[in-house]
């Protein structure tokens, strides 16, 4: 696993416990306001791939953390609105643009 990968797991990790405990939430922008969300849009392009592998199966909002390391605004914030469409949209876009992202981290 190279460092980005590494760094990715934890930082996923602590975000997704961060989500969970907070499920209950009315103010959805609470799961973006958390120190590893910031670390992980910090880690950039690299992460990517990493954050698109984590969407296709968990819940949280890892269109938010798209939309800040990508600046792709196509499919609004990430975190309000028709989240499944939101994936999908997102993993559609993943589909026509991943040849673009290197650094794949596994």
């Amino acid at each position: 696993m190279s460092d980005v990968g590494a760094r990715f797991e934890g930082l996923a990790k602590e975000w997704e416990e961060h989500c969970a405990a907070h499920r209950e939430a009315s103010n959805p922008y609470v799961f973006l306001n958390h120190p590893s969300f910031e670390a992980l849009v910090a880690l950039g392009r690299p992460a990517v791939p990493l954050i698109v592998e984590r969407y296709r199966e968990g819940s949280v909002f890892w269109g938010a953390a798209l939309r800040r390391i990508t600046g792709v605004t196509t499919f609004g914030d990430g975190v309000v609105g028709n989240l499944d469409a939101t994936r999908r949209g997102w993993l559609k876009w993943w589909d026509e643009n991943k040849a673009g992202f290197s650094g794949r981290a596994s």
